[in-house]
């Protein structure tokens, strides 16, 4: 093997998502959504996490980090520039930077995140709150803690909780960047613009989670769990009436089939 082809990063890895470049003028505002190919868990440690940070803070010459939020399959990040090859030139050097870094580590080759990145415009004022609270929210959504300021890699707690009697001040910062369209819709209206996840990546993230922390609790790997029937229906119970995850989805992450899984949530 040639030296340093297998760290090589394919070109798809930094193509900009599907908003065209037409709609991205009318802002200079964008909330970013980069995320692992195949829904893999690239950020899943907090070491991982801390290098996509540092990735996305080096590289940050043309662009204004607002807020993010650093999940274990994918990452949210409000920005602000005034060019569109700006936001491209940077996103490249990012996500480069980190699938170098994530191949080495892993000893693995190959793509690292999905194919496109998505970039949404921000359209108006109350579309630029609306996107920072939807970020920092993004770990209480997806249950892995109950109040935004217990997750350690959000924005929340590295910049805004550090200064909350200065957020009006630095809102005001920020909107003084560019001008935004006033908008006096209400809240239900506005929210249809935020860029969400899908919601089965979502669910998929909950039920990754509520598994990973009941078997720590139980001290059980995935297949002695399958031996031990009455536990596995606590676990059933748990996903399914408590959290409204799918069988199919439980089926994926634990390998036992869907009839077995509905039985014993009857039982």
């Amino acid at each position: 093997m040639i030296k340093g082809l297998k760290y090589k990063i394919k070109k798809e890895e930094i193509i900009m998502g599907r908003t065209s470049r037409n709609n991205m003028r009318n802002s200079s505002f964008f909330h970013i959504m980069v995320q692992g190919i195949n829904k893999e868990y690239i950020f899943e440690t907090k070491k991982n996490k801390e290098k996509y940070l540092k990735s996305i803070y080096n590289n940050t010459k043309d662009i204004q980090i607002i807020a993010y939020c650093i999940m274990d399959n994918h990452v949210h990040i409000l920005i602000q520039s005034e060019k569109i090859q700006d936001i491209q030139d940077w996103m490249k050097r990012s996500n480069t930077s980190y699938a170098i870094y994530y191949n080495r580590v892993n000893d693995r080759v190959g793509y690292v995140f999905r194919e496109r990145y998505k970039a949404q415009p921000i359209k108006n004022e109350k579309h630029l709150y609306l996107a920072i609270e939807y970020i920092h929210n993004n770990p209480v959504k997806a249950g892995i803690c109950n109040r935004k300021e217990k997750y350690p890699f959000s924005s929340y707690t590295k910049i805004y909780q550090a200064n909350l009697a200065q957020i009006q001040n630095r809102m005001e910062e920020i909107l003084n960047l560019c001008s935004l369209q006033k908008e006096n819709g209400n809240k239900e209206q506005t929210e249809k613009f935020l860029l969400v996840e899908d919601e089965k990546e979502n669910k998929e993230e909950i039920c990754q989670k509520i598994i990973q922390n009941f078997l720590s609790d139980k001290k059980l790997s995935i297949e002695e769990l399958k031996n031990e029937k009455q536990i596995l229906k606590e676990m059933v119970k748990i996903l399914k009436c408590k959290n409204k995850i799918s069988y199919r989805l439980m089926e994926r992450k634990l390998k036992i089939s869907r009839e077995t899984l509905r039985r014993l949530n009857r039982e």
